[in-house]
């Protein structure tokens, strides 16, 4: 574990992003937008070098959202794990007190820290080198995340304390669950109860959560990645960029997940905006656990209305298994996994050309397609691919399929088959016709 520290708004996000190659944190000149601890796998062939690579919060924020203690934990915390540290400090603006203060809590800590200024991209920033001599921590190296420079010293740095790995990909695949929903419907709540321990903040304030937080375990033997998403909030009302952002994570969450989570607080009435996620989700073809929760709060829950509730609001999802749960007493967890590991068996299985093509048949005898004109006719399926359940179908004309159409070929294709909890995607081909019959 190599782990990114340093006082806020030094760049530590940036770095996070350079050293992956892609934008997974959020960075924004604001700090304090990094909140939780995002945990990534970093492989450099060229430097034979391969460990999971941590961004953490500002240490020393002063929030105004009164959650400058969590971070704080979320940082220390990560700290425990790891056995390098990337120290981080801005070459613009010096040395600070409270670089200093983030030196003294990392020289306790005995870890093997690497010690860089990052901005060091003007001579103005390379004047200030000399100053962070003071911390005793070693060789200050310069450092440019945004542009890139210095890369190469810090690859070579982090090669000769860290030793060479197997380069080989993990034949073991993680299955990866995308929990989504409003803002305090428990979400974050639900990761630390499954893991029993704080890995993710968890606060009444709405928008606590803001990065896509990307947690590994096991359960049950079985290698898992649950993705922590930010609440989901109608666009009109972003705030600012952070928030943008969040909810730009969330939807990536969605399409990389192979199971999703809609969180529905049973304490409030189901909004519209739960039925646009739910609506998203199923435009993704993932399969979905409907979890109501902070069902401690609601003693006197009648189950079977619920379920009767959520049939009535989410239509589009009618067969996903709906389970209550508490995160405060753990009541219901265990259910979540199992429904979870079920859909995810059924989205794999695959179904024999023969029993797909009856299945077809009597999809097309019992829908009846309105109009005098030619009607919407498919001749011969195959299934491409699983997870999810995709099927080509040869039609007469792929026109003639419109929305609604769609809708209750894959509805009725599901029932036949067997894909009673997950969605499938159908995929159209008109049949070649020979030049004769086009006359």
């Amino acid at each position: 574990m190599v782990a990114i520290v340093g006082r806020p708004n030094v760049g530590k996000s940036s770095l996070f992003n350079r050293i992956l190659g892609n934008r997974t944190a959020i960075v924004e000149p604001t700090a304090g937008v990094t909140r939780d601890r995002l945990v990534r796998p970093v492989k450099l062939d060229e430097y034979e070098l391969g460990f999971d690579l941590m961004d953490t919060g500002g240490i020393g924020i002063v929030d105004d959202t009164n959650l400058a203690d969590s971070i704080e934990y979320q940082v220390l915390t990560g700290l425990h794990s790891a056995q390098v540290v990337l120290f981080l400090v801005d070459a613009r603006e010096g040395c600070t007190l409270l670089d200093e203060k983030v030196a003294r809590l990392l020289r306790k800590g005995g870890h093997k820290i690497l010690l860089f200024a990052n901005k060091a991209e003007g001579s103005a920033a390379n004047l200030n080198m000399a100053e962070f001599e003071k911390l005793n921590l070693g060789e200050v190296r310069a450092l440019s995340a945004q542009e890139g420079r210095g890369m190469d010293d810090l690859y070579e740095a982090l090669a000769g304390l860290l030793p060479p790995v197997d380069l080989e990909p993990s034949r073991e695949a993680r299955l990866r669950f995308a929990i989504l929903g409003r803002r305090n419907t428990g979400k974050s709540s639900f990761v630390n109860a499954l893991l029993g321990e704080q890995r993710v903040i968890v606060s009444d304030i709405p928008g606590t959560t803001r990065d896509a937080v990307e947690v590994d375990f096991e359960w049950q033997g079985k290698p898992l990645t649950m993705v922590d998403t930010a609440g989901i909030h109608r666009r009109g009302k972003l705030a600012n960029a952070i928030e943008f952002f969040s909810l730009t994570r969330s939807d990536q969450a969605i399409r990389s997940a192979d199971i999703a989570f809609l969180f529905l607080d049973l304490t409030e009435t189901t909004a519209r905006l739960d039925q646009e996620l739910g609506r998203t989700i199923m435009d993704r073809y993932k399969p979905v656990v409907i979890v109501g929760t902070k069902s401690d709060l609601m003693p006197d829950l009648d189950i079977k209305t619920f379920r009767d509730g959520v049939e009535h609001r989410f239509p589009h999802l009618r067969g996903a298994p709906i389970v209550t749960i508490s995160n405060l007493n753990g009541k219901g967890l265990d259910k979540v996994m199992k429904a979870a590991f079920q859909l995810h068996a059924e989205a794999g299985k695959r179904a024999g050309t023969g029993e797909l093509n009856r299945a077809l048949q009597r999809t097309f005898e019992r829908l009846s397609f309105r109009g005098r004109s030619e009607k919407p006719r498919a001749y011969y399926a195959t299934q491409l691919k699983t997870h999810p359940p995709t099927f080509l179908l040869f039609v007469n004309r792929s026109r003639l399929f419109e929305k609604e159409v769609m809708r209750s070929i894959g509805r009725e294709l599901r029932k036949n088959l067997g894909y009673k909890h997950v969605p499938i995607r159908l995929v159209l081909r008109e049949r070649k016709r020979s030049p004769s019959k086009k006359a």
